[in-house]
């Protein structure tokens, strides 16, 4: 294509009314929007970022679980059974002070 056809081209889009979108145009785009879900990553990055998504969950897991265990020691030791540090300690003598191997 020359020069003289390629500025003819431009004068006549020059002349030529700007289009227009339909009246409904903003409402319909609106609406596809609203019907699309939310854009997801596809994967995550790397088991650090799944360790990230998770933590949350497995924190108060395990807070919950330290909870428990602390208020079933109390509870225990309140009835007047040995508690954590007693059993321990009874556990641990047994074991390494058995007579049977001296």
């Amino acid at each position: 294509m020359n020069d003289h056809n390629l500025s003819k081209l431009f004068a006549a889009a020059r002349n030529e009314p700007a289009p227009t979108a339909p009246a409904e145009f903003s409402a319909d785009v609106l609406r596809a929007i609203g019907r699309e879900p939310a854009p997801r990553p596809a994967m995550a990055a790397s088991v650090f970022d799944h360790l990230n998504g998770l933590f949350p969950r497995v924190g108060l897991a395990a807070a919950a679980i330290i909870v428990l265990c602390v208020a079933a020691d109390l509870g225990v030791t309140a009835i007047g059974m040995p508690g954590v540090d007693d059993g321990t300690a009874q556990v641990a003598s047994q074991y390494l002070f058995n007579s049977d191997d001296l």
